[in-house]
């Protein structure tokens, strides 16, 4: 029998996704990332902003919102 997990949400209960767009609360001024992996076991997000540069950042999943 396999066991179900729970998948990562938000504060509002919706889904992080890779891809996903999400709103960063931890960062002054709410800056937008995208998630690039959940790690559903560590309540753990990478997420990547795009300016301005390139970068990944890990977030707990309560630190982010989806958009």
């Amino acid at each position: 029998m396999m066991a179900v997990r729970e998948k990562s949400t938000d504060r509002q209960g919706r889904p992080l996704t890779p891809g996903a767009r999400v709103r960063v609360l931890a960062e002054q001024g709410n800056p937008e990332a995208s998630v690039v992996r959940v790690l559903d076991d560590y309540e753990v997000v990478t997420v990547q902003f795009e300016k301005p540069t390139k970068v990944e950042r890990m977030y707990k999943t309560s630190e982010v919102e989806v958009v």
